[in-house]
């Protein structure tokens, strides 16, 4: 179904919403260039990217039927303490080359906004993960009106040679519940814990000894196209990388496969089995580079930051995101414990 909201009939343009992607959508989505002014990517298989979403809308300003801007918002409920909210995750935003700079995106937001604040349940939310060194998603951000936000460092873990564990298997159906419950002990002092509703079991890896599920992970495999890093390193990698005979054949940078590491199972004590999955991992999906994301709060995060060795590039490659939240009828005792306490990000939330 598509839908107008808005129609500027003197410039031709029109503002739509749909539950599907156009092929123009799709077109420039596929083309746009992710990241900030030191990384730079794009996404590729934008296609079964978009088919993660849980509810998606697609809201598109055109003008003589030609689409210049777009956003991708997914519909989706996350807890805030016992109060199940509402939510609008803002996944993504991309506008045609020729036409940036005019403040297209800032006339879409504004009757996104608008549609959203009208159909929302109450108590409710928007949010996105805004990169803070991105000069658009700051603005985005400015836009969008969020009250509450939280640093999300972006942590490379990294392995050239990442090992096989025999102590490392798919999830069983079995073993579901007992990742779910330690998953829930785990992140009970987290707010937007929504495990129950993002833990893809078809995507789950535990590692197990003596009968006992120690460690656990979500990892979804991301495939990128890299057009800059960071830093001396990046510059290396980018310059000489392909030249590197050998080396070239294990990471490709035109279609680098990236585990992004989810609904993180990992109890005190069980670190080193922890990293030994996720090292697993990496081998049986044929990758060299997984992605964590955990707010800087986290105790969890601490904890591993401490126990354990990310690799080479977790170092030469750092960045962050901010996860900025826009409350909508929502009580100050909710919007505290949104401020105050660690923030979980959803395995199911689209990056």
């Amino acid at each position: 179904m598509t839908e107008v909201l808005w129609r500027d009939a003197a410039k031709d343009r029109v503002i739509t919403r749909s539950d599907v992607p156009s092929e123009q959508t799709l077109a420039l989505l596929n083309a746009t260039v992710w990241g900030s002014r030191d990384t730079r990517y794009r996404i590729l298989g934008v296609s079964s990217k978009l088919q993660r979403l849980r509810e998606p809308s697609y809201f598109v300003l055109s003008e003589e039927n030609e689409e210049l801007c777009v956003f991708v918002l997914d519909r989706c409920s996350k807890p805030v303490g016992s109060t199940m909210c509402e939510a609008y995750h803002f996944a993504m935003a991309a506008t045609v080359g020729h036409r940036r700079n005019e403040g297209l995106a800032s006339i879409l937001i504004k009757h996104i906004r608008r549609y959203c604040e009208a159909t929302m349940a109450k108590p409710g939310f928007g949010f996105g993960y805004v990169e803070a060194t991105t000069e658009f998603s700051l603005r985005l951000s400015e836009h969008v009106g969020h009250g509450i936000e939280a640093d999300i460092p972006l942590l490379l873990f990294t392995r050239l040679f990442p090992r096989e564990d025999s102590h490392v298997r798919m999830i069983a159906e079995g073993e579901v519940d007992e990742l779910l419950s330690g998953l829930k002990r785990l992140y009970g002092d987290h707010e937007l814990v929504d495990i129950d509703k993002s833990l893809n079991a078809n995507e789950c890896f535990v590692y197990r000894r003596d009968g006992a599920v120690l460690a656990g992970v979500q990892a979804e495999v991301l495939t990128w196209s890299i057009d800059a890093l960071p830093g001396m390193i990046g510059a290396i990698l980018l310059g000489a990388l392909p030249r590197m005979c050998g080396l070239n054949r294990l990471i490709d940078l035109r279609n680098l496969r990236i585990l992004r590491f989810g609904n993180l199972l990992v109890p005190i004590g069980s670190e080193t089995e922890f990293f030994a999955l996720l090292s697993a991992c990496l081998a049986r999906h044929d990758a060299h580079i997984g992605l964590v994301m955990l707010d800087r709060r986290s105790p969890v995060l601490a904890r591993l930051q401490s126990c354990g060795r990310f690799g080479l590039l977790s170092k030469a490659v750092k960045g962050s995101v901010k996860l900025c939240i826009d409350t909508v009828g929502l009580e100050a005792s909710l919007a505290a414990r949104l401020a105050n306490r660690p923030l979980h990000v959803s395995a199911a939330d689209v990056f």
